[in-house]
């Protein structure tokens, strides 16, 4: 397939995925005024935030198929709908259940939505900057998710919590639309049909399961400092929301310089599983950082663990995409992406337990070891150099 340089369509889809990040983020933000209204704690947002991850991740293998099925452009747009639509509909959630409802339909949503349009940035972008592209697209998701962290505790506190989600899935929809118009149709081989053959390459492929495994790891680390570090810095740390917010959004903005650096690098060294190590082992210190429980470290803490996830994430999703052909490169991404979103699902309510009996500075601490299995785990792989 021939590279198509298409300005318009890569600016509507780093847009989407900003307004993206925002939503996925922002419930966290806005989870101490949910809290007072339904009468929850920290238990209640480890279930939330599990039910969105368990969504995301049940539904990747299923987007990546109907991406290659109905083409990337196609399930972007329809997973933004349903997202977006969900985040709306949160807003007017009458009690805690509905909300852990929404919360899932919104993860199924953007479960459709990540894998196809990296592939349609990489697809749009320029020649040879495949890995700078991916690293971009990563960026725009943290930029977003600082939006959503800071930018909508304070709209939470000002307007309230329900307004504030209104707005964020109201503009959500019409990135939707953006796309629709702006990103060019998919092209059509009339030849194409899936093959199981190719679809058992990819679904069984060791490095593909092992890039999922570290990529595993880092959502641990990354899962539990963007879903509670806010929470934790109101309720632990005694910071009011608007310096909350700000602190919890420095791990995004520490991923945002991260991704186009890393993406930068896989271009030129394409030597992935070394990298994915050490930047993993930087995530896990930056847990144990956290663990001396005090303001000044947690946002230490954040910024190490924003640039790490940063790094894995950009290096990881650029690898699998490289290992696929044209028509399975969602799948590919969506394969590895699945088994990592259940960290999401895994490690926050494991987290908000162990709060709960021991404090938050053993559970920060005690998540930095469960993690590390993960991570080594990249190491095994055979695969040294990546083909240009």
């Amino acid at each position: 397939m021939s590279r198509i340089n298409n300005r318009r369509a890569v600016a509507s889809l780093m847009l989407g995925r900003v307004i993206y990040a925002l939503n996925w983020y922002n419930f966290a933000a806005v989870f101490t005024l949910i809290a007072r209204d339904m009468n929850q704690n920290v238990s209640g947002l480890g279930i939330v935030v599990g039910s969105f991850y368990f969504a995301v991740g049940l539904f990747q293998i299923p987007g990546g198929l109907l991406a290659a099925k109905i083409g990337p452009k196609r399930t972007a747009v329809y997973g933004t709908l349903l997202a977006s639509t969900a985040v709306t509909l949160t807003s007017i959630a009458a009690n805690f259940s509905q909300l852990v409802l929404l919360r899932f339909i919104a993860g199924a949503g953007m479960a459709f939505v990540f894998a196809p349009a990296v592939i349609l940035v990489a697809r749009y972008f320029r020649e040879r900057a495949e890995g700078f592209s991916v690293g971009l697209f990563n960026a725009a998701f943290y930029l977003g998710g600082a939006l959503g962290i800071f930018v909508w505790a304070v709209l939470a506190s000002v307007w309230g919590w329900r307004e504030s989600l209104a707005l964020s899935g109201g503009i959500g929809i019409v990135t939707a639309l953006l796309m629709l118009l702006l990103v060019p149709r998919d092209p059509v081989r009339e030849d194409f049909a899936m093959e199981l053959r190719e679809i058992r390459k990819i679904v069984a492929s060791r490095w593909l399961f092992l890039l999922s495994i570290g990529l595993f790891g880092a959502n641990g680390f990354a899962s539990l400092v963007t879903a509670f570090m806010v929470y934790y810095l109101e309720s632990s740390q005694h910071l009011n929301v608007v310096l909350a917010g700000g602190a919890g959004a420095l791990a995004l903005l520490g991923s945002l310089i991260s991704s186009p650096l890393f993406g930068m690098l896989h271009d030129r060294i394409r030597n992935p599983p070394w990298v994915i190590f050490l930047c993993g082992l930087l995530g896990i210190a930056g847990l144990e950082v956290a663990s001396i429980a005090n303001a000044a470290a947690a946002m230490i803490a954040g910024i190490m663990v924003g640039f790490a996830s940063g790094g894995v994430f950009t290096v990881c999703f650029s690898a699998a995409r490289e290992l696929a052909t044209a028509e399975y490169e969602p799948l590919a991404v969506s394969c590895i992406n699945s088994l990592q979103q259940f960290a999401g699902f895994i490690f926050p309510p494991l987290f908000s337990r162990t709060v709960l009996t021991l404090g938050y500075s053993s559970a920060w601490f005690l998540s930095g070891l469960y993690v590390f299995p993960f991570i080594a785990a990249v190491l095994l792989s055979k695969i040294k150099n990546l083909p240009r």
